[in-house]
């Protein structure tokens, strides 16, 4: 629950970080949101109390939503030749994706050889050698104009996002009809309704609706939230399968995701050496198709499966989502006002996070259903058909965002 939580605190808070970085520099956005994280990971890692450590995790969730809005913003300003802007974000696909990966390998072994609290205290250092290259070579740009805020805009946006994200985070424990699932979910559904009124209306809004009402751009979120949910759910449940059916220690487990971290560079870093005349709505396609077939390999697990049966699933799904995500992150940004920048940068973060929530939560659901249909749920067997079930499911999210992708008309410029 502790990652639903960190998920809801940054997908609540993107749109707001994001048009942050467009009204008072991106840089000092990035920054800021920099040393807060270091911040908040210092308290949640040196935490006594279970409350120090939910606010910890909470800070870092809120901190992150401005510093990754305003570094994917910087990217999109800061390259504007076609061919110069789609190497910067293959390695800024590659960087992310892999990253990821990363955290679950060095997070193995502090876990193993150190301390949990290190998984958090690691950020730290970390973070200070990002400042010094931050402060260094990052130049700073903003909107211009006045600076005025949407301030009905941010509450309705923030609340909304955040209680559609814990109304489905409580229906894995309290089920989809508890009183609190319902109205939360009610709730949340109702304030993004208000939101986009308010957006609609106001002089100044906190997220223009130019940036969404365009093709290209909406079908673009669409995918990117649906292929978020898979894929941050196939972390999950491959995490669970290789430590509770297979019993891999924290190490063991963390070094068994270096498939999908080589399978990501491969996609990522790929796609720039494609010729001209692939476009991105084929590389979207193309790359959600091959990671809906890697996940239907993952699906075919079964208790007694080697690691050859891991190794070729994962190296499948990670060429296949490296290269898609890239593009979708490209098609998402494509066209936007430099004033938009920000707040674009934010929206296509706040997609695939807050698909990534929905997604564990939903998948979580149906793996947990599946399991307790078996004479012994907490078998080895029952187990493995509940992270099957949801590895199929995820296969079919990637393969309808390659049928969406499909009707995706061509963008006006390539990610090239």
């Amino acid at each position: 629950m502790g990652g639903h939580r960190l998920f809801a605190d940054l997908g609540g808070f993107l749109l707001l970080g994001g048009r942050v970085a467009d009204l008072h520099g991106r840089k000092k956005a990035f920054v800021a949101g920099l040393v807060g994280f270091a911040l908040a990971s210092a308290l949640a890692g040196l935490a006594q109390d279970p409350l120090l450590l939910l606010a910890g995790r909470a800070a870092q969730g809120l901190t992150g939503a401005f510093f990754a809005p305003a570094g994917l913003a910087m990217l999109t300003t800061s390259f504007t030749d076609t061919s110069e802007r789609a190497k910067a974000f293959g390695v800024f696909g590659a960087a992310v994706g892999t990253g990821g990966v990363a955290g679950m390998i060095f997070g193995g072994v502090l876990t193993e050889y150190a301390s949990w609290r290190w998984c958090l205290l690691i950020n730290v250092p970390i973070v200070a050698i990002l400042l010094v290259a931050a402060v260094r070579v990052l130049r700073d740009s903003r909107s211009s104009g006045p600076i005025r805020y949407d301030l009905p805009g941010a509450l309705t946006a923030t609340l909304g996002i955040g209680a559609l994200i814990y109304a489905v985070s409580q229906a894995e424990a309290r089920g989809w009809t508890h009183p609190v699932s319902l109205g939360f979910g009610l709730a949340g559904m109702a304030l993004l309704v208000l939101f986009v009124w308010i957006e609609h209306r106001s002089p100044q809004p906190m997220m223009p609706l130019r940036v969404v009402a365009h093709r290209v751009r909406g079908n673009g979120h669409v995918i990117n939230f649906m292929a978020g949910g898979a894929l941050y759910a196939a972390y999950l449940f491959l995490t669970y399968y290789l430590q509770s059916v297979k019993h891999y220690s924290a190490l063991q487990a963390g070094l068994a995701f270096v498939p999908m971290a080589v399978g990501i560079l491969i996609g990522a870093l790929g796609i720039g050496r494609l010729p001209a005349r692939v476009t991105p709505r084929t590389i979207l396609i193309g790359g959600l198709a091959v990671g809906a077939l890697g996940m239907a390999g993952l699906a075919t697990i079964d208790p007694h499966s080697g690691f050859a049966v891991l190794l070729i699933a994962q190296l499948v799904v990670g060429t296949g989502v490296g290269a898609a995500l890239t593009t979708i992150v490209s098609i998402t940004l494509q066209d936007v006002l430099p004033e938009d920048s920000g707040i674009a940068s934010a929206l296509t973060n706040a997609t695939q996070q807050i698909g990534g929530a929905v997604g564990i939560s939903l998948l979580n659901v149906l793996a947990l259903s599946v399991t307790s249909t078996a004479t012994d749920p907490h078998s080895a067997p029952a187990l493995t058909s509940g992270y099957a079930a949801a590895f199929l499911t995820g296969a079919g999210l990637l393969a309808a965002s390659a049928l969406i992708a499909w009707f995706v008309p061509r963008p006006s410029t390539t990610p090239r």
